[in-house]
């Protein structure tokens, strides 16, 4: 073992060094990378010696691995300023509140220089709102969504600036010290706070929703329908906000339909500090739009504005670090609050250190983080990156026949498994456990979870499309639609309806388009009012004027 490895382990066999003390140490950039070798292994050597009890949070195990992760950051920048990333790396919360909430899909490079910027012209903010750093970091790591907030409003109407994120972050620390917001800032998480910045209005419109929106936390729910239902809208079938500006005065004083509605209590709740989600989903009418909040610290509302009569087996959200929907799962989870436990944080450490070492070094640690936490999605997802890699047929049939049965609280989370299971089957040729598997998703889901339900459908009458069976394709889809009769008439249509009948045209299949079409209006009986209804007849429309082949 090399000298500098050996002064490394004396250190962290006697008297482990603090985080700050490291970086003292090693102030040099040039030295880094031997620096993280060298305690890399040491770091294997001690934890293999005292396995999971030896890496507790906030203990000099996780201390000396985050600073090794840490040092791994360094290589995602260039030219950067050593000294802001020393100084950074010394700041043992958002440290680790960034190495526990980055992903494999943020832009790590773009994230750290968020941070740099923030370290040298804000060092006090971040030092007073780590967290919140690391929130603006892996939100604005990359550009928003063009279309944001949704597609029912033309994009130069929303009055939006290109955010900085320095700037935001002294914005809030300021609005924070004066007591303007309804949570303390520091008692909030990072996947908390990131529902708070998600947005690039300018502070104009949230100064406005401060002062116009009084209604208190306990009842912000109510903002959903303090703005005038605009029926007129509707009926005229005018879903697009019709108005030259959409700023939140202007949707107080005329009113909108659903997603306005769910727009303004959005925004209302984040420019008082309340993180919030805006959700949209399919009923039986067609598309709505509704809200959730943050009631308390870890405890979520996630149905504001949203009917119960309508039917919506679940809605979709946007996750802002990705700019990717929320999976099902994770909002369960959100609304839970289970990462503010004990619990979550050690099988959260145990598993970023067996993600890290891989499965020689960090099985232990993952079997562990299991133990403790059975149903911990990330311990679960890193043994299936190692098994799924490992390629062996047996072992992965295994472990996803017992990823099934662990989640099966959970629709989308066992489907996934079971997609896995019915890949698996195919794959060796076995006709029979495939078909099984199909009916089995198609049968659970078809009440609770009938978007799921129809996916799984659509993608079986899909494969039959592309081998060229459309009279499989026929009996499958007339299948489908007498299992869901009933229900949600937005996903069937969307799911299942129209997809088939615009390939069918496409493809020159018009008796079967004309067939599909006839067989779907008996089945949903859509009002010619509603979003289904309109859509419906606009579909008719479409297949009426369409030419036999030939």
């Amino acid at each position: 073992m090399k000298k500098s490895a050996l002064a490394l382990l004396f250190l962290l066999l006697g008297d482990r060094t603090t985080r700050a003390d490291w970086w003292e140490d090693h102030p040099h950039p040039e030295e880094w990378a031997q620096a993280r070798e060298s305690l890399g292994e040491v770091l294997r050597m001690q934890l293999a010696k005292e396995g999971p009890s030896g890496l507790k949070p906030e203990g000099p195990g996780e201390r000396e691995f985050r600073v090794w992760q840490w040092l791994g950051e360094w290589t995602y920048l260039k030219g950067a300023s050593a000294k802001d990333f020393s100084e950074l790396g010394k700041n043992a919360e958002l440290v680790r509140a960034y190495l526990e909430n980055a992903r494999a899909e943020d832009r790590r490079a773009e994230a750290l220089q968020i941070l740099l910027e923030m370290q040298a012209k804000a060092p006090g903010e971040v030092k007073e709102l780590p967290r919140l750093a690391v929130a603006l970091a892996l939100v604005f790591d990359q550009p928003m969504p063009g279309k944001w907030p949704h597609h029912q409003v033309p994009v130069q109407a929303v009055p939006k600036v290109e955010v900085d994120p320095v700037v935001r972050l002294q914005e809030m620390a300021l609005l924070q010290s004066k007591r303007r917001y309804a949570f303390d800032l520091p008692d909030l998480t990072v996947s908390e706070l990131k529902f708070l910045v998600d947005h690039p209005l300018p502070d104009s419109e949230m100064e406005w929703a401060r002062k116009n929106v009084t209604t208190s936390r306990s009842s912000f729910d109510k903002v959903f329908a303090s703005i005038r239902y605009d029926d007129a809208r509707l009926q005229e079938g005018m879903l697009i906000w019709p108005f030259p500006a959409y700023r939140l005065a202007d949707i107080r004083e005329k009113g909108g339909i659903c997603v306005d509605q769910a727009y303004f209590a959005a925004m209302a709740g984040k420019a008082k500090g309340l993180p919030t989600l805006f959700f949209t989903g399919q009923g039986d009418s067609g598309g709505h739009a509704w809200f959730g909040y943050l009631d308390a610290p870890g405890r979520w509302v996630t149905d504001c504005g949203k009917y119960a009569e309508e039917n919506y087996p679940v809605g979709q959200a946007t996750d802002p670090q990705t700019w990717k929907p929320i999976a099902d799962t994770e909002l369960t989870f959100l609304a839970k609050g289970r990462e503010r436990s004990d619990g979550y944080r050690q099988a959260k450490l145990w598993t970023d250190y067996a993600a890290a070492m891989g499965p020689e070094a960090g099985g232990v640690f993952l079997d562990a983080a299991l133990a403790s936490q059975p149903e911990f999605l990330a311990a679960w997802l890193t043994r299936a990156g190692w098994i799924e890699k490992d390629g062996v047929v047996q072992a992965r049939e295994e472990f996803w026949r017992s990823f099934v049965k662990r989640f099966a609280r959970y629709p989308d989370l066992k489907v996934s498994g079971q997609e896995k299971l019915l890949e698996l089957a195919k794959a060796r040729g076995d006709a029979q456990t495939a078909k099984s598997l199909e009916r089995e998703i198609l049968v659970q889901n078809r009440t609770r979870r009938f978007d799921l339900s129809i996916g799984a459908t659509a993608s079986q009458v899909g494969e039959k499309i592309e081998a060229g069976d459309w009279t499989g394709a026929e009996t499958a889809y007339r299948q489908a639609l007498r299992e869901f009769r009933g229900q949600s008439g937005g996903h069937l249509f969307y799911g299942l309806v129209a997809p088939f009948v615009e390939t069918a045209l496409a493809e020159g299949q018009t008796g079967a388009a004309r067939n599909a079409l006839q067989e779907a209006k008996r089945v949903l009986k859509a009002g010619k009012e509603t979003l289904v209804g309109r859509a419906l007849a606009k579909l008719e429309s479409q297949v009426r004027e369409a030419k036999p082949p030939g």
